[in-house]
């Protein structure tokens, strides 16, 4: 039965030797990555469009009436207006007539406005302030009065100080009269003031909402660079273990490689970098090394398989002989991760866009950036005899150490053959086994004549090929 092969069979494309090619296409792709970023800070203050995962801020998005035709930059500047720092908005792809619209505000009041509700709250006549906090940022203010006050009295009170909200009952000890106002969300405050910006009803519904501080943001981003950098340690330490110290090089090199270009790649089109981003960059290491690892496994197995063949053409066959695999493997994943960045929305489709460079990028540097590396430091390090090493170890348990070592100062050249030492006491030992392994020990001090006749005769002793030939034409009587 035939089967269908992707790659045919002897395949020998000469991965090691036209990798110093792609090297430099990576090297110019790093280069244009981080060109990128540089290019976002110069002109826009910063390298990576951060979400507010990171950056600290709300998001809110915007579903407009489906009468209302706003324009963006009309809507970008109205908020401005109204008084919102670092203001950016924009339409949401795939959805009727929505805007998600981010701003580093984070609550619907700041500092200011809350010293001028503490003014307000102080005049009022039938209870007498005893305490206020508020905390810039935060989304409740607390209050503790000598007296009972109206809570009606007071939303009204703070809401024309522009602290809107809805005033409660506090939490406190027995004879004291606490109160709480719960202020309004920055969502409901944006809509607010687009209304009153392009008349009212034109937001018809707050489709989400979400708020991060400053600090948090900063936080988050700290432990996603953390996580990543982990990720990259203990991958090494599991390389180093399960293969070799020279192979683990190879492999990291190849998952910073992946991380930096598709870093670059949000860069370079400005899609939102978050939370979301950085799951997407730990899949893909994974995925990278994954496949890093098949290719390493196979250059191994083939070292021990033909020790006398030189390494590079060894791991030109290692690449060959995988690349069926890794280019199935990986095709099938990208399917699946086009159709998800096809038709997917949102954050979706983000996850789907960095999944669909990484894979991509993964499987190059698994075949042109992990083994040259691994090479070069084969060759570097460990004078590019690390798998004669490995057939010096074989060549011990098969019983044949002491050969090797007879010559206490013998050494293997770059030819493979062996220089120094006493090379008439090797040829000695040589000749010494191959006796003893040739040589029945109990038979006739004759037998070794003997057993050459017969080599040359088969079992009848000396008796030549053309004898029996004859014998056996010869008629009977």
């Amino acid at each position: 039965m035939k089967f269908f092969e992707l790659i045919p069979p002897g395949t020998k494309y000469p991965f090691v030797r036209t990798a110093r090619h792609f090297i430099v296409i990576s090297v110019l792709l790093i280069l244009g990555s981080i060109a990128a970023m540089v290019f976002n800070y110069s002109t826009r203050g910063q390298v990576l469009n951060f979400g507010i995962d990171f950056a600290g801020g709300s998001a809110v998005r915007v579903a407009l009436a489906a009468d209302k035709e706003v324009p963006i930059q009309e809507v970008r500047e109205a908020l401005e207006a109204a008084g919102y720092e670092g203001v950016s908005a924009v339409t949401v792809p795939d959805a009727q007539n929505q805007i998600l619209v981010h701003v580093k505000d984070v609550a619907s009041i700041d500092k200011a406005q809350g010293d001028a509700c503490k003014v307000a709250v102080e005049a009022y006549p039938k209870a007498k302030l005893k305490r206020f906090s508020y905390t810039d940022g935060a989304s409740k203010m607390f209050m503790l009065f000598d007296a009972q006050p109206i809570y009606s009295e007071l939303e009204t009170l703070l809401r024309k100080a522009g602290c809107e909200g809805k005033v409660d009952k506090g939490t406190g000890k027995l004879g004291e009269f606490p109160v709480e106002l719960s202020l309004i969300g920055i969502g409901a405050k944006i809509e607010e003031d687009l209304d009153k910006a392009f008349g009212a009803g034109t937001v018809a519904d707050i489709v989400s909402s979400e708020t991060v501080g400053a600090k948090v943001g900063n936080q988050l981003k700290n432990d996603g660079i953390k996580s990543l950098l982990y990720a990259i340690g203990f991958i090494f330490l599991y390389v180093m273990l399960r293969f070799d110290l020279r192979y683990a090089p190879g492999g990291i090199v190849a998952l910073a490689h992946d991380a930096a270009i598709t870093i670059g790649a949000f860069a370079l089109t400005w899609k939102e970098f978050n939370l979301q981003t950085i799951a997407a960059l730990l899949t893909i290491i994974g995925y990278s090394i994954n496949d890093t690892i098949v290719v390493f496994d196979r250059i191994r197995e083939r070292v021990t398989l033909h020790r006398g063949e030189d390494i590079v053409e060894t791991a030109d066959t290692a690449l060959n002989e995988t690349l069926s695999r890794t280019i199935l493997t990986s095709g099938t994943t990208l399917l699946v991760v086009i159709a998800t960045w096809a038709l997917g929305t949102g954050a979706i489709k983000d996850f789907a866009f960095a999944l669909f460079i990484g894979i991509t990028v993964g499987t190059y540097s698994s075949l042109f950036i992990a083994t040259p590396v691994f090479l070069w430091v084969n060759r570097r390090f460990y004078g590019g005899l690390g798998h004669l090493e490995a057939a010096e170890a074989a060549d011990a348990a098969a019983g044949t150490g002491t050969l090797l070592g007879a010559g206490s100062n013998m050494e293997i050249g770059a030819d493979g053959q062996i220089t120094g030492g006493d090379i008439a006491a090797l040829e000695a030992q040589a000749a010494k086994l191959r006796a003893e392994k040739l040589v029945d020990p109990d038979a006739d001090p004759g037998a070794g004549s003997a057993g050459a006749s017969a080599g040359e005769g088969g079992d009848e002793g000396g008796e030549g090929k053309a004898s029996r030939r004859r014998r056996r034409q010869r008629p009977s009587s």
